[in-house]
C-alpha cells in the first residue's frame, strides 16, 4: 500500500470518528504498523493536518484542514450545480420549476426554469422574488427543517398574510402545519398563494446535512391533480436528493430535535 492511501486510510478513519483516536486503535483498525501510523500522524502533525491531545496523545483532524474545506465550499456555486436538474425536471414535468434558498427569514427564488408549452407561461416565478414562509411550499419545506426554536420564533413574530381563503393565518394552525412537512419531507402549495395555482417543494441538504434550499414545481391545479401527485412528488424529492448529493450531503440525518 502506497504512503498517500495510508495516510489517506488514517484522515478517513479520524474524519468519521468525531473523537480523538489512539496510535493503537488506528493500528488495530486500518490493519497498519504502529511504526507506520506514528511516522505519517507526525508527519501530519507538523502542518496541523491533525492535532495531538496533551492529556491521552491522541489525534484528532487538525484547523489547517478548515482551510482547504472552506475554499472547497466557496467553489461550489449552488445555482450552477443545480440549473441543469432543473431543467431536467421542468423537461419531465412540464410545469414551472425554480430553486430557493433561506435568507433573513425568508424564501428567495435564484433560479427558475420554464417549459416551453404556451400553458404555463404565465405561471412566471421571478429571480429575487420573496416566496412567503407561511404559505409558499418552496419556503414552508425550508422552513420546517429549521430548528424548532427558530421556527416557533419565527412564526411568533412575523406577520401571517393571507393571500387567498386557503392560506394559514393562524400560528398554531401553522406549526402543525410545518410539523407535518417536516415529517413526510415535501410540501404543498395547495392554492394558500394564487387561487388556481399549486407547487409540489423538496428540502436541498448541504454537506453537513442542513436544509438550506429547495426545488419547486408549480402549476396549475389542473395539472397537479391527485392523479399525477404521486408521480410528481418522486421527481421533485429525487432532484432534491441529488442536488443534496453534489453538495457533498451523505444521506438523511436525523434533525437535532429528533435525536431525543
Amino acid at each position: 500500500m502506497k504512503s498517500l492511501e495510508k495516510t489517506i486510510k488514517i484522515l478517513d478513519y479520524l474524519s468519521e470518528a468525531e473523537r480523538t483516536v489512539g496510535i493503537t486503535e488506528l493500528s488495530l483498525k486500518l490493519d497498519l504498523p504502529k511504526s507506520t501510523v506514528h511516522r505519517i500522524l507526525k508527519d501530519l502533525l507538523k502542518y496541523s493536518i491533525v492535532e495531538q491531545e496533551p492529556e491521552t496523545s491522541h489525534y484528532k483532524m487538525g484547523v489547517r484542514l478548515l482551510k482547504y474545506s472552506n475554499s472547497l465550499l466557496k467553489s461550489i456555486d449552488l445555482r450552477q450545480i443545480a440549473q441543469p436538474i432543473l431543467k431536467r425536471v421542468c423537461h419531465e414535468t412540464g410545469e414551472t420549476t425554480f430553486l430557493t434558498i433561506w435568507h433573513k427569514h425568508q424564501g428567495i427564488c435564484i433560479d427558475s426554469i420554464f417549459p416551453s408549452s404556451k400553458i404555463n407561461t404565465q405561471l412566471f416565478v421571478e429571480i429575487g422574488k420573496e416566496m412567503p414562509f407561511h404559505c409558499a411550499a418552496s419556503s414552508k419545506v425550508i422552513l420546517a427543517n429549521r430548528p424548532l426554536e427558530e421556527v416557533k420564533k419565527i412564526i411568533k413574530q412575523a406577520p401571517l398574510p393571507q393571500y387567498t381563503p386557503r392560506t394559514i393565518t393562524e400560528p398554531d394552525q401553522l406549526m402543525n402545519h410545518l410539523l407535518e412537512i417536516r415529517k413526510q419531507g415535501f410540501a404543498f402549495c395547495e392554492e394558500e398563494l394564487e387561487e388556481g395555482i399549486k407547487a409540489i417543494a423538496a428540502p436541498i441538504k448541504d454537506f453537513q446535512g442542513k436544509t438550506i434550499a429547495s426545488i419547486t414545481i408549480t402549476g396549475l391545479v389542473s395539472r397537479l391533480s391527485l392523479d399525477n401527485r404521486e408521480k410528481l412528488i418522486g421527481i421533485v424529492s429525487a432532484a432534491a436528493q441529488e442536488i443534496s448529493k453534489k453538495l457533498g450531503c451523505q444521506g438523511e440525518k436525523p434533525l437535532e430535535e429528533d435525536k431525543c
